[in-house]
């Protein structure tokens, strides 16, 4: 019996040396050897750089300001009309006369309309398939087909990596008055829009209500209205403006 009970626990211990030896223990099963890692982008000069961060993100934060517009996303047009130039028209890069329009069509040239502004003043154009497209007012065109049945189409700047936004912004408060100052940012004489030089979004506090506009100015100076009594707080983004689209904005903050 005593031999029997020896053998016993000696097949035991040997069966437990072969399965508990010095084997390698592998890495995908290894907490210790688990990585995490965060990219943040940074788009001055559309450039990427990875930033590591915690494994466990600290909790987020408000961030007072305005946050920067989205990038620009794939307009797809549910309706496509053919349309001919009548009288030279400006090509812009918005709705507006206030955005810059480095590019012009011909009598006679013929495009697609891919898109309207809610109004229906200005008409989102392209050459026949191609990608880009830009803003003609409707009064140099003639449309075949109903204008009213185009898309309302988003308003997307073109941005340049090429040029950076004015630097030194100040902004000063006298009642409702608030006067906002930049530095020069030199361009080449190629790039350089003539009719303006500095474009800026603002969100102005009229009447109780947050309101959103366009400024357009070749000077290096601005004075808007803003009143107080909205919930929300003001705020503007600057571009340089330039022949080939507008810099990346720059926050004017804070807002006195």
């Amino acid at each position: 019996m005593i031999k029997r009970i020896l053998f016993t626990l000696f097949i035991a211990a040997f069966a437990l040396s072969a399965c508990g030896g010095n084997a390698t223990p592998d890495p995908a099963l290894d907490p210790n050897i688990a990585m995490t890692a965060a990219f943040a982008t940074v788009h001055a000069a559309f450039t990427q750089t990875a930033l590591a961060v915690p494994t466990t993100p600290p909790a987020p934060t408000e961030t007072p300001g305005p946050t920067a517009p989205p990038q620009p996303t794939q307009f797809t047009p549910t309706v496509k009309l053919p349309v001919t130039v009548t009288t030279p028209a400006n090509c812009r890069f918005g709705p507006s006369t206030t955005y810059a329009g480095p590019g012009a069509f011909k009598t006679g040239k013929t495009l697609e309309a891919i898109g309207r502004d809610a109004g229906g003043q200005w008409l989102l154009v392209r050459e026949a398939g191609a990608k880009k497209s830009c803003w003609v007012n409707v009064i140099t065109l003639s449309v075949q087909g109903d204008a009213a049945t185009l898309d309302i189409a988003p308003v997307e700047l073109l941005i340049t990596p090429n040029y950076p936004p004015p630097a030194n912004i100040s902004a000063t408060r006298s009642g409702d008055q608030v006067v906002i100052t930049w530095s020069d940012v030199p361009l080449t004489p190629q790039a350089t829009y003539l009719d303006t030089r500095y474009f800026l979004e603002l969100w102005l506090c009229n009447g109780g209500a947050l309101t959103y506009a366009i400024l357009a100015t070749n000077n290096l100076f601005i004075s808007v209205t803003d009143q107080p009594g909205c919930a929300e707080a003001s705020h503007a983004l600057l571009y340089t403006t330039t022949k080939e689209g507008y810099s990346q904005p720059a926050a004017i903050l804070p807002w006195p």
